[in-house]
């Protein structure tokens, strides 16, 4: 059998895939914006006009956790959710990081995380933004309990679940989970935390989606323009304006400029990360931030994330990776070294996209780790031609690898043996015990490509209090803010899961500490 990975639960894997489909069978209710929507004058096309106190754009799992603390801080609060339903990816969000309330919080230090953290990313970001989530983090999980949320207790949790993240090429360094009862948010946070919208008087609009925000004469945020499926523009006045709109992976051209072509990647997850709420901030002079970490992992033909193909062919190891061209470009055992899993497929992305993984006879049967099942999968792939394929020689390999150079990718394979034949990766530097050469036929290929949950943070940059920030020194808009994966300044590239439930845990906190920034912007009259 595979070992457990990320969706592997060994509760509630059923009902969270349960959670997921219940969402996805809600409809799309927008496609991808037209060509000339960023021209549209919405002002023009007004056919209804409403105030609130704070608009809450994005009913995900940050949007929604915005909406009803304001609520419950006793603002006049409007909601709207381009879908058809709350949720967003959130749905399939497993649990959150409760450090400081989980009884194992006692083992380490706030500063101990804080700094593995920050190392994880070159000390790359600003180090208050990770102390605030994490202080924070007991307060906001208790929060959430007040306000209805369930979770799993922790003694009737498998100890497999609890030890998942902490051992194998996968693991977290701290692990302080409350898993969402059912193992998925779907399940038992949004079904709780909809009832809290309703007791607190929050309006809800589903299937209205944001399109541009208002602006007054001195270029502060006055509100926004959002259409629904009757096609009809709504202008909606507000004092504060929250967005948490799951960034930006749907967006094809936004993408482009990241040298990401959406062709090669399968959008996994929900739909409607389009892009709209950070188009939105930095067309009104928000600043980009420039370094999204995306929530994109290697795939292999149709097999699905998290699968056997997945967890036992897709993060390298001592196969040989290679671009489309046939050339040789990382040390294809990196992810194992951070054991973060997402570096499995960020060297793939700055290399184009996609590339081809190389395994004779004995590395595929190596990588498989016994896995029958793994196996089974892969021989059905070759056999149908599913981005996966068989060969009894090497030419022969790079006649059926669509583009490739087979000259140059010959004489990679040849110089990357030459290294394992050495011991020393002299190329790359990959780790010894990953060293093995290409030589036992038949030899085997399949094409990786990513698969994308949407993104996981980085869309604009923001202060301490997540309100947008200008150009400028400390300079940021008074009552404009981006939570969730809109904001996110934790990660450069790359999310990290050095702490697990941790971009769930600023989730929360991003839309608490927005919510109550909003509600004392209005109270002063500002």
């Amino acid at each position: 059998m595979a070992e457990l990975t990320r969706r592997g639960f060994l509760i509630g894997a059923g009902a969270a895939g349960a959670a997921l489909a219940l969402t996805a069978t809600a409809g799309r209710a927008f496609a991808a914006k037209g060509e000339d929507e960023d021209n549209l004058d919405w002002a023009n096309q007004v056919t209804e006009e409403i105030s609130c106190d704070i608009l809450v754009i994005g009913g995900g799992f940050s949007g929604t956790a915005a909406a009803v603390q304001a609520g419950e801080n006793g603002d006049k609060v409007l909601l709207v959710e381009g879908q058809s339903a709350l949720g967003g990816n959130g749905t399939g969000v497993e649990c959150t990081n409760a450090y400081g309330l989980h009884p194992n919080s006692g083992e380490t230090t706030l500063g101990e995380m804080v700094r593995y953290e920050a190392d994880a990313q070159s000390y790359t970001v600003n180090q208050m933004f990770i102390r605030d989530m994490i202080s924070h983090a007991a307060e906001n999980v208790q929060w959430l309990i007040d306000n209805g949320v369930q979770y799993e207790a922790i003694e009737d949790l498998d100890l497999a679940y609890l030890e998942m993240y902490k051992e194998g090429r996968y693991r977290a360094a701290f692990s302080f989970d409350y898993v969402y009862k059912g193992g998925a948010a779907g399940i038992g946070y949004f079904p709780f935390m909809k009832k809290k919208l309703a007791e607190y008087g929050v309006n809800l609009r589903l299937n209205t989606r944001a399109r541009d925000l208002v602006l007054d004469e001195n270029g502060n945020v006055a509100g926004a323009y959002a259409t629904d499926t009757y096609g009809d523009t709504i202008k909606i006045n507000a004092k504060a304006v929250i967005i948490g709109t799951g960034g930006f992976g749907e967006d094809a051209d936004r993408m482009g400029k990241l040298g990401i072509d959406l062709n090669d990647v399968r959008i996994i997850g929900t739909p409607g990360h389009y892009g709209d709420g950070v188009t939105m901030m930095i067309k009104a002079g928000g600043i980009e931030h420039g370094a999204p970490a995306f929530g994109c992992t290697n795939i292999i033909g149709s097999a699905g994330p998290w699968g056997p193909i997945w967890d036992k062919l897709c993060w390298g190891g001592p196969s040989l990776w290679v671009d489309i061209h046939g050339e040789r470009f990382s040390d294809e055992a990196c992810s194992t070294y951070t054991h973060n899993f997402e570096l499995q497929h960020v060297p793939v992305r700055l290399a184009g996209g996609t590339c081809w993984t190389i395994m004779d006879q004995t590395i595929l049967e190596t990588m498989l780790e016994g896995d029958e099942e793994a196996a089974q999968l892969w021989d059905e792939m070759i056999a149908n031609g599913d981005d996966a394929y068989r060969a009894d020689s090497l030419e022969e390999l790079a006649d059926a690898m669509e583009g490739v150079d087979k000259e140059l990718f010959l004489s990679q394979v040849e110089q990357y043996n030459a290294c394992v034949a050495a011991g020393v990766d002299s190329d790359y530097g990959k780790d010894a015990q990953y060293l093995m050469p290409i030589s036992t036929p038949p030899f085997y290929c399949g094409l990786i490509r990513g698969a994308l949950e949407g993104l996981y943070s980085g869309g604009v940059k923001t202060d301490r209090c997540f309100r947008v920030k200008k150009p400028g020194r400390d300079q940021a808009f008074e009552n404009l803010f981006a939570i969730g994966a809109d904001g996110g300044m934790l990660y450069n590239n790359m999310y990290g899961i050095d702490i697990n439930g941790s971009m769930s845990c600023h989730g929360v906190n991003s839309a608490r500490t927005a919510a109550n920034t909003a509600h004392e912007f209005i109270a002063n009259g500002r």
